[in-house]
């Protein structure tokens, strides 16, 4: 169990997690070892050293929301910690990692790390503990008060003795060689900050990853085996194990130990914490629209035709960005959910579609905006804001909106993107299931077949197989190229 396929380049073979000159395996593997060892007959005694007690008591309040016994998982998940020093929380899009967290660092009580891959999570995180501090501070933990959020990352290097977070990549790059072309000067301070970043690293007590396994190559596992005193770990995912890479997955596994709780999409939908999601599927074929692309491609294809076998990227750019009948249909899905009073996302993979649908969308007569990579966090919030007090009909977001964006409750959702990520699809989806007030507790989600190509239509298929089997989301997936019945709005 502690070995892996690696295909790498020209190189296939097996690799594995045992170190056979220390005669040791990472941490996170000892109960599952321990476990094999019971099964086969061989007498076992899992023995760790002695966690830091937790200095916090059971079951923080970190908010001044009444408590709600539908949220029991999450006090659940930090006694779990507690109870065990590390674990893998798999909690669906929408159950509330943010607040375990802050829950697991009221809990601990020590210095703490929450380490992730983006830097717009990094800062949302950081307003979330700093609330949950300043909340803490004024309920019964004066020693809290004045006490701010370490920051590191995006040009910012704060440390807190109480709550820190940071991004994969800037630690990665702290500790990195020095550049070989470096002035001695720099060498110097390279070499300073880089031991400052492991004093830091060594200090840590809780560790807590946010999807951070989603990072390219080793740089989370690296640090976190530089947490050398973090005696709690958690691993806060709502996909572990879904990474095309099974050595990622093992790296997961080894830093934060196996998963001890799973909240579903059905466990909250169910109890009204998500939104109860509809699904509907159109088919699409290929339109070319041929104004924009003799204007923008002319000079990059031989020709404009899209069929079964054209290549992939081809056949994403024409038979998705530039498919006129596709763009067509998803802003008549945009007018149809205005005429029911719904307020829509659009969701796009590439800049350059978005805008396409922007321009349809303001023709049509829509109130529209825009969010993408470059757009700051101030803008993204600004125009977030205009979706839920309904100054704008339809927001269109590329990626950026996948994860870590405080996303208001919407009451459509278009995929306009394609793909066939589970991850994000499950990130895209979960964007439009926040709870409603004040209306019923459903959101529409509008997807596309694309039969244009091998390729687009594999990912199509792909996509709606992921919703097909998701108890939560199968109930509520509809007949392809049916209605939706908006009736429901009445009677939910």
């Amino acid at each position: 169990m502690l070995s892996y396929e690696v295909e790498a380049g020209d190189w296939k073979g097996t690799s594995t997690m045992f170190n056979w000159s220390k005669n040791a395996f990472p941490a996170g593997f000892a109960k599952p070892v321990a476990a094999n060892l019971l099964k086969a007959g061989i007498k076992c005694v899992h023995v760790r050293k002695e966690k830091a007690p937790a200095l916090g008591k059971p079951n923080p309040v970190v908010n001044p929301f009444p408590y709600n016994p539908d949220y029991a998982y999450q006090d659940q998940t930090v006694e779990t910690l507690v109870r065990e020093g590390m674990m893998i929380a798999q909690i669906a899009t929408g159950g509330g990692k943010s607040n375990v967290a802050c829950k697991a660092a009221a809990r601990i009580g020590r210095m703490t790390l929450f380490l992730t891959t983006r830097s717009v999570l990094m800062f949302q995180m950081a307003e979330n503990f700093q609330k949950s501090i300043d909340y803490r501070a004024e309920n019964g933990e004066p020693w809290l008060k004045g006490q701010k959020v370490g920051v590191i990352g995006s040009g910012e290097f704060q440390v807190s003795r109480h709550i820190n977070v940071a991004t994969v990549q800037t630690l990665a790059s702290f500790l990195e060689e020095p550049p070989r072309d470096a002035s001695p000067e720099k060498k110097r301070y390279h070499l300073k900050r880089r031991e400052l970043v492991k004093r830091f690293l060594s200090s840590v007590s809780l560790l807590i990853l946010e999807e951070a396994h989603e990072s390219s190559g080793s740089n989370f596992y690296d640090i976190a085996r530089l947490c050398i005193n973090a005696d709690y770990r958690l691993a806060l995912t709502a996909t572990p194990f879904m990474k095309d890479s099974t050595e990622a997955n093992m790296r997961l596994m080894a830093v934060a130990g196996r998963i001890e709780i799973k909240v579903t999409e059905k466990y909250l939908i169910d109890r009204g914490i998500l939104a109860k999601p509809y699904f509907l599927y159109h088919k699409i074929a290929y339109t070319p629209d041929e104004v924009r692309i003799r204007a923008e491609l002319a000079s990059k294809h031989l020709n404009f035709r899209v069929g079964m076998s054209t290549a992939y990227q081809k056949a994403y750019q024409l038979g998705i960005v530039y498919n006129l009948g596709r763009n067509e249909a998803i802003v008549r899905e945009a007018l149809m959910y205005k005429s029911h009073g719904l307020n829509c996302m659009t969701l796009v993979r590439l800049k350059r579609h978005g805008q396409i649908l922007m321009e349809m969308m303001k023709e049509s007569g829509l109130k529209v905006d825009f969010i993408y990579g470059e757009s700051n966090q101030t803008t993204r919030q600004a125009k977030l804001s205009s979706l839920a007090a309904g100054r704008i009909d339809v927001l269109i977001g590329s990626t950026i909106l996948d994860v870590g964006v405080d996303v208001p409750s919407v009451g459509a959702v278009i995929l306009g993107g394609g793909g066939k990520a589970e991850v994000e699809m499950r990130q895209r989806v979960g964007r439009g299931l926040r709870a409603k007030k004040n209306q019923a507790n459903v959101c529409f989600i509008t997807d596309f077949i694309d039969v244009s190509n091998k390729y687009l239509m594999s990912h199509s298929y792909e996509r709606k197989h992921i919703i097909d089997t998701t108890p939560g989301f199968a109930e509520g997936v509809l007949p392809v190229g049916s209605t939706f019945d908006f009736t429901v709005l009445n009677r939910e």
